[in-house]
């Protein structure tokens, strides 16, 4: 695994440097965390992607230890969980994204309201559901939590459909609500929320990583 000895001073600097801080990442997460998923999201290599966020969870997981009362840092770590859930296969996969349940779970038992956990736990949802019978019964049945058995279609259009209104300045969450209504056989729907994240201007790696694949969709849908 890679370790945060590879990771100079310099690097972390020029890293937190050269993009804005996401939105992800309140003022309380370690800057180590906020460079570890940037790098993540910046390389094209698979495996190197997989040890950067198995780093970072570690990172992650020490900032919240002893702070478990801070929403932003419990949400960090939701949002690198959700990461390794997309970029993990199999059981590793199921196991991020049992991880990520109680960490939303802990996020939302403190704000319920908060639209980045909505929009996580409306992504958490689509993501049990498109996943094969095999690998969603193991999630929902050995490793996951009653969330993850709860998992349906509509559950996740009405928190993702929650973080687009009340959040509407992200563009991943009028990306996500795109991918779930073209998943479910709504087109028309799914390239409106799509123009909205045409209409954005990549501040970061990840905000890029989104606007790239919501140009492929929207040609995908356009055809």
């Amino acid at each position: 695994m890679l370790t945060l000895a590879l990771f100079t001073a310099a690097n972390l600097l020029a890293m937190t440097e050269r993009a804005q801080r996401p939105d992800w990442a309140a003022e309380s997460v370690p800057d180590t965390v906020v460079a570890l998923v940037e790098r993540a999201n910046d390389t094209v290599d698979d495996d190197q992607r997989k040890d950067l966020l198995a780093e970072a969870e570690l990172h992650a997981r020490a900032a919240v230890s002893g702070h478990e009362d801070d929403i932003g840092r419990h949400y960090a770590l939701a949002v690198v969980l959700g990461l390794r859930a997309d970029s993990e296969g199999g059981q590793s996969k199921v196991r991020a994204a049992a991880d990520l349940s109680t960490e939303l779970d802990a996020v939302l038992a403190a704000d319920s309201s908060h639209a980045g956990a909505r929009h996580m736990l409306g992504r958490l949802h689509a993501g049990v559901r498109r996943m094969n019978r095999v690998t969603r019964w193991i999630a929902t049945n050995l490793l996951g939590g009653n969330e993850l058995k709860r998992a349906t279609w509509q559950a996740a259009e009405e928190n993702l459909a929650y973080a687009e209104e009340h959040a509407p300045g992200v563009a991943d969450h009028h990306l996500q609500l795109a991918l779930l209504y073209r998943d479910t056989g709504r087109p028309e729907l799914a390239l409106e929320e799509l123009a909205h994240v045409r209409e954005f201007q990549a501040g970061n790696v990840l905000e890029a990583a989104v606007q790239t694949e919501a140009e492929e969709v929207w040609s995908d849908l356009s055809q």
